[in-house]
């Protein structure tokens, strides 16, 4: 459901000595880390289309066989554990005599680099940190491996808050007879004297974590082995209340327990580590730390519980006074419900001119006022997520991201922040973390239209384009006066070439929100499917009288060309660009339409060029996206370039075997390639789709291709 036309860590870049500039397939290469064992460059990755972080052996390291190996079993160790807190690892390879893997790169700072920076941490910001940990180290014993150096240093937090444990180098298989190696602070006394590492000493090494996050100091000091045994016999050991008095005491109690000199008396599991960590904030009520309470919000486009949020303003206004609710943040402060109900409102009613672009500034300011209340949290991370993926701005996924993270880090049981992380996730090809997120707001509400909703974006990026239509279904069922879910239902519809299908969907939404834009502009699309390319400029004028925007403009610009009006589409598309420069498509259509009126070569290049370069910053951030890569493969053919435009072609019939649209612009981009078998094959499949005739005997980049008598033999077998 990617159709562009629905509304729907560096310290230095500089690169060091000998530092490599590319390796293998990767470009651009930037030094960020080295140690006496390898290297850690960000590094572009033209086939993902995304950069990743490449960790490579030092030079001269392949005559000894233990290292290779040693990498190889790191990035083996890696691949085998899937988890949301775990960085995965996409592959391993050898080029120019040096053997790396990748795995994602992550903006972000490591927990030892962010206590250097802002000092020791909170108890209830460390216990989440905590409990991240231990799932990730859960995961990590389910693989039947242990980490083996788990500490501050190899606990990354990325931006948008999210917790991932790092650097795989020590870990090997559960039971293994190997040395005791690791990082001697975190090392559990049993390790120190010789003995085999175990499940127990991974959460010694979880509990000095967060005895550092908490005091920056360790429990045991010493600078080597023999130094801490020392320190261990003579029983120089801090306690957690020593240093930190003002913790919790049963916060206090589980660190602790987890750094227990004797491993038997530790937590027997990371499963039980997270229950006592949890339940010990809870435990903390008395001194500011609240447990949220569950299933707060049952609709997740709503993002906030309307009805908690009203009885809110309903006490506040009796009380005359601030409400401290049993999540300590679930309701405004005195004089902040104004505002967060008209930005809840402007963000129910988001397809309202203005809507978004007013309701993002006033949850800015409640959150800087109050950075714990939840739901204006949640909106805002809904709103952002909601611009970006109607205006495919990337600079709009990190504030998404990130206020979704800090709702859920005050409220954990905020179904509606996991459905938008789920939908985020899902627009930027992070599968597995949009699977997790949806699973956690089922969990919390099985009944949860948007969530399900988002499980169908999911399934669609999967490929699991057959379980899309039932999903939809269940979502609409859930929720028939959400006219959101029904616009949804519609672009699946029409993405399969349904336009009956779709123009019920669409219709259907317009009879609910008759004010509604995206829905006039869907029906556009449908009546463009239908040949009915008058309805369809009708359709597209109608959405933008009640709001003109650089998409619609763009939309009614696209099907003037594709009537062959081509002075006004050139109109139509310059001032979609005037609107928003950054849009690529517009400027991808503008390139068609001057060649189509036979404009000057160089002015056709030109603006094919400007649009390959602002698609390509797009699809930095969202490398799976299928209309995307098919424009982008049709604008590298249409300028001859063979390589690139066969490369992005070839990925979007991939991603899209059943898109009909998708299709199309493959068959066009391979037409213009000279490859006309292709351009059949593919041509076949969009009109056995659904896509139609009509429009293609209109393309006149197509007119030999209609000739060819094979062409006849590609009709449709629907």
């Amino acid at each position: 459901m990617n159709n562009p036309e629905v509304e729907t860590r560096l310290s230095d870049d500089t690169p060091a000595p000998g530092a490599l500039d590319r390796w293998g397939p990767f470009e651009g290469l930037q030094l960020v880390g080295r140690g006496s064992f390898g290297e850690v460059y960000r590094a572009f990755d033209p086939a993902l289309q995304r950069h990743v972080a490449l960790k490579l052996l030092l030079p001269g390291r392949l005559d000894r066989d233990d290292q290779p190996a040693a990498l190889l079993r790191e990035a083996r160790a890696i691949a085998r554990v899937r988890h949301p807190n775990v960085v995965p690892v996409y592959g391993v390879d050898r080029h120019d005599g040096r053997v790396g893997f990748w795995t994602d790169f992550v903006q972000g700072r490591t927990l030892a680099e962010v206590v250097t920076a802002h000092g020791a941490m909170g108890p209830r910001e460390a216990a989440a940190i905590g409990i991240d940990i231990c799932r990730a180290a859960g995961a990590v014993h389910a693989a039947g491996l242990l980490h083996r150096d788990i500490k501050a240093g190899n606990v990354m937090r990325e931006e948008g808050g999210r917790i991932l444990l790092m650097d795989f180098g020590l870990t090997y298989r559960h039971g293994a007879d190997l040395d005791s190696s690791g990082t001697p602070a975190y090392m559990a006394p049993e390790l120190l004297l010789g003995h085999r590492a175990t499940s127990a000493s991974d959460i010694y090494a979880i509990g000095v974590t967060l005895f550092y996050l908490l005091t920056t100091q360790y429990p045991v000091e010493g600078s080597d082995v023999a130094q801490l045994q020392l320190a261990h016999s003579a029983g120089r050991r801090r306690t957690l209340l020593d240093v930190r008095p003002d913790l919790p005491e049963a916060f206090a109690r589980v660190v602790e327990t987890a750094i227990s000199t004797a491993p038997e008396k530790r937590f027997a599991s990371t499963g039980q580590m997270i229950a006592a960590l949890s339940e010990a904030i809870g435990a903390g009520a008395a001194t500011a730390i609240e447990p949220a309470p569950r299933r707060v919000a049952r609709r997740a486009w709503i993002l906030g519980a309307v009805a908690l949020v009203t009885t809110a303003v309903v006490w506040l206004t009796l009380q005359g006074g601030a409400a401290v609710s049993r999540a300590g943040a679930l309701l405004p402060a005195a004089g902040q419900q104004e505002d967060y109900l008209r930005a809840h409102e402007l963000l129910t009613h988001y397809y309202r001119p203005q809507a978004l672009e007013t309701a993002i500034p006033l949850l800015e300011k409640i959150v800087a006022q109050d950075g714990r209340f939840a739901p204006a949290l949640a909106d805002l991370g809904r709103a952002n997520f909601l611009q970006f993926a109607q205006q495919r701005e990337t600079r709009y996924i990190a504030p998404a991201r990130d206020s979704s993270l800090r709702a859920l880090a005050v409220a954990p049981d905020l179904a509606s922040a996991h459905v938008t992380l789920g939908f985020l996730y899902a627009f930027t090809g992070e599968n597995d973390l949009a699977s997790h997120e949806i699973d956690n707001a089922l969990r919390l509400d099985k009944f949860n239209a948007a969530a399900y909703g988002a499980l169908a974006e999911l399934q669609n990026r999967q490929g699991r384009t057959e379980l899309v239509e039932a999903t939809l279904q269940k979502a609409v069922s859930l929720a028939p006066d959400d006219w959101y879910l029904n616009m949804q239902l519609g672009v699946h519809y029409l993405d399969g070439g349904k336009w009956a299908q779709a123009e019920e969907q669409f219709r259907r939404a317009v009879a609910l929100v008759p004010d509604n834009p995206r829905a006039h502009n869907n029906l556009g699309l449908v009546y463009r499917g239908l040949d009915r390319l008058d309805a369809a400029a009708a359709s597209f004028q109608k959405a933008i009288d009640l709001e003109p925007t650089f998409l619609r403009v763009r939309n009614l610009g696209m099907v003037l060309a594709e009537a062959g009006k081509y002075p006004e589409a050139e109109q139509a598309l310059t001032r979609s660009i005037e609107m928003r420069p950054s849009q690529y498509r517009a400027w991808g259509l503008l390139a068609g339409v001057y060649a189509n009126q036979r404009a000057d070569a160089a002015k056709v290049r030109e603006t094919y060029l400007k649009a390959i370069a602002l698609a390509t910053d797009l699809l930095r951030e969202t490398p799976r996206d299928e209309y995307l890569l098919a424009d982008v493969g049709g604008y590298y053919a249409a300028l001859g370039n063979e390589q690139e435009g066969v490369k992005f072609l070839s990925q979007a019939a991939a991603l899209a075997p059943d898109v009909p649209e998708v299709l199309y612009q493959v068959a066009v981009g391979y037409e213009l390639l000279r490859h006309r078998d292709e351009a059949l094959r593919w041509l076949a499949k969009s009109r056995a789709g659904g896509y139609p005739a009509a429009a293609i005997a209109r393309n006149p980049q197509l007119t030999a291709l209609r000739a060819d008598p094979h062409y006849g033999s590609t009709a449709p077998t629907r």
